[in-house]
């Protein structure tokens, strides 16, 4: 199937630019998957961990500055730092 030229002057195309036969193919990332390669990207070694891996993201959260009733939240995950001072990243969401 031929091409359209973007740049081109011709606004009225006989091509239909959606059918050009190739598949786009997406990749459905959790919250910690992202974040680990935006740390990976900014020179530190990280790894996602998959979600409900680690015994601490099965605990409940309190929130100390509003009393001691747990708070809902929902886990998004877990990143492991290598070489760094810091060993886990916990993502979580308040509801």
């Amino acid at each position: 199937m031929a091409k359209v030229d973007p740049h081109s002057q011709n606004k009225h195309s006989d091509v239909d630019s959606h059918d050009d036969g190739e598949s786009e193919i997406v990749k459905l990332m959790k919250l910690n998957e992202v974040y680990a390669i935006d740390i990976q990207n900014a020179g530190i070694n990280a790894e996602a961990v998959p979600i409900g891996f680690l015994q601490l993201e099965k605990e409940e959260y309190y929130n100390n500055d509003l009393g001691a009733r747990p708070r809902i939240v929902t886990n998004k995950g877990c990143i492991k730092l290598k070489e760094c001072a810091i060993d886990l990243v916990q993502i979580i969401q308040r509801n």
